[in-house]
C-alpha cells in the first residue's frame, strides 16, 4: 500500500514548494536612452498618373530664322529620363512618362534650349534660336591648300597651261587621178599654250598650238619619201557659264571658235597628188560641254569636255580646193595632280576629227601643266 502511495506523495510535495523569485532586471542609468525598437524601411507610394497628359507627343524642330528642320535635336521630358532625337527632317515622336511632367525641353548644339508645355492631340512647331556667333548645321568648307583662296582650287580654276603632246596624225584628201591620198605619221614640236580666266558665272578660255609631222607618203618606198613635212597652226577661244553641280564638281557650256592651219612646206611640188599639196585653213563655230571634279577640293582633280562644231568655213590655197570642211568633232580628257599649290601637273589625252571631203583626223597623249599665278584674277566662289 505504502509503495503504491509513494509517487502520489512525491507530486504532491512539488508542488507545494515555492517558486524561485524573479531576478531583478538592470535598470539604465539616468540619461542614457531607452532602445527603440528595429525600424523598417519605408516603401514610398507610386505617384498617380498626371490627368490630359498625352501617351504621345509629336511634332518637328526648326531654326527660326531659315526655317530648315533641325536633325539631332534632343527631345526631353521635364521630370522624367524619357527622351528621343529629332530625325533629319527634325521630325520627332516621344513616348511620354504618365508619371512625369508636363512640359519638354528642347536643346540642339548651336542653339537657345526651349522649354514648352504639351498638350493632347496636337503636333508641335518648334523653332529654335541659334546661338550668337555660331553657324549651326553649316556645310563644311571645302579643303583648301594653305596660301589659296576657295576660288583657286574651284575645279574650274583660273590658269595658265603649257602642254606637249605626241600625237598621230591621218589626213586624206581626193587624188587628182580619183583615188584617195593618205599621209600619216607622228608630229614632233607638237606645244600648246593656254589660259583660263573664271569670274563666276563666266568662264573664258584661250589657247594656241602648233605642231609639224614628218608624213609617211602611201605608195612610195621610204628611200623615195620626199622631205615632206606640212606645218599646223591652230588656235581657238571659248566663252560660257559655270554651275557648280556640288563644292568639288563643276560644269561649263561654252560657246567655241576654233581655226587651224596647215602648210605643206613642199616648196609647191605635189608630192601627193591631191588637195594635200595645198595650204588649207579652216574656221570653225559650235559648242563645248565641260566638266571638272576635285574631289574634297583636294589634290587630285579630274576634267573633260567634247565639242561639236557644225559651222565649217574652208579655203585652200589655188589650185587646190578645201578638204575636211563640213564639220569638226573633238573631245579631251585629263588627270592632275597638284604638286604644290597653284602647279599642277596633268596626264591627258585627246581626239580631233575634221570631217568633209576627205579628213583630217588625229589622236594625241599629252603631258601638261597648268599653273595658277596670284596676278590671274580668281573671280568668286
Amino acid at each position: 500500500m505504502a509503495i503504491v502511495l509513494a509517487p502520489f506523495l512525491a507530486l504532491a510535495l512539488a508542488a507545494a514548494k515555492p517558486a524561485p523569485s524573479p531576478k531583478p532586471t538592470p535598470h539604465a542609468p539616468a540619461g542614457a536612452p531607452s532602445p527603440s525598437p528595429t525600424s523598417m524601411p519605408s516603401i514610398a507610394p507610386t505617384p498617380a498618373p498626371r490627368a490630359g497628359l498625352p501617351v504621345v507627343v509629336t511634332g518637328v524642330v526648326r531654326d527660326a530664322q531659315s526655317k530648315e528642320p533641325i536633325g539631332g535635336a534632343l527631345i526631353q521630358q521635364e521630370g522624367s529620363v524619357t527622351s528621343v532625337f529629332t530625325q533629319p527632317d527634325g521630325h520627332f515622336r516621344l513616348l511620354m512618362d504618365r508619371t512625369g511632367g508636363g512640359a519638354i525641353t528642347v536643346s540642339a548644339v548651336g542653339y537657345e534650349n526651349v522649354s514648352t508645355a504639351v498638350g493632347a492631340g496636337k503636333d508641335l512647331d518648334l523653332k529654335l534660336k541659334s546661338v550668337s556667333g555660331f553657324l549651326p548645321n553649316a556645310p563644311l568648307a571645302p579643303l583648301t591648300p594653305v596660301g589659296m583662296s576657295a576660288a583657286e582650287t574651284a575645279p574650274l580654276n583660273s590658269g595658265l597651261v603649257f602642254a606637249y603632246s605626241l600625237r598621230n596624225v591621218n589626213a586624206a584628201a581626193p587624188g587628182s587621178n580619183g583615188s584617195a591620198s593618205t599621209i600619216t605619221g607622228w608630229s614632233n614640236n607638237d606645244f600648246r599654250l593656254g589660259a583660263r580666266v573664271r569670274w563666276k558665272p563666266w568662264l573664258v578660255e584661250v589657247e594656241g598650238s602648233h605642231y609639224e609631222v614628218p608624213a609617211d607618203v602611201a605608195g612610195l618606198r621610204k628611200e623615195d619619201n620626199p622631205a615632206f613635212k606640212p606645218s599646223t597652226w591652230q588656235a581657238g577661244a571659248r566663252l560660257g557659264a559655270i554651275w557648280s553641280v556640288t563644292s568639288d564638281l563643276e560644269g561649263a557650256l561654252l560657246g567655241a571658235y576654233r581655226w587651224s592651219n596647215t602648210v605643206p612646206n613642199n616648196s609647191r611640188i605635189p608630192y601627193t597628188g591631191s588637195d594635200l599639196d595645198f595650204e588649207q585653213t579652216r574656221h570653225a563655230l559650235g559648242g563645248v560641254a565641260l566638266a571638272a571634279w576635285r574631289p574634297g577640293r583636294g589634290r587630285w582633280h579630274l576634267e573633260g569636255s567634247a565639242g561639236y562644231y557644225p559651222l565649217v568655213y574652208a579655203i585652200a590655197d589655188s589650185p587646190g580646193t578645201p578638204i575636211a570642211g563640213s564639220s569638226l568633232l573633238e573631245a579631251r580628257a585629263i588627270l592632275g595632280y597638284e604638286i604644290m599649290p597653284g602647279l599642277r601637273l596633268g596626264l591627258g589625252g585627246g581626239l580631233e576629227r575634221w570631217s568633209g571631203t576627205g579628213q583630217d583626223q588625229s589622236v594625241r597623249v599629252t603631258l601638261g601643266v597648268h599653273y595658277t599665278p596670284g596676278g590671274v584674277p580668281k573671280g568668286n566662289e
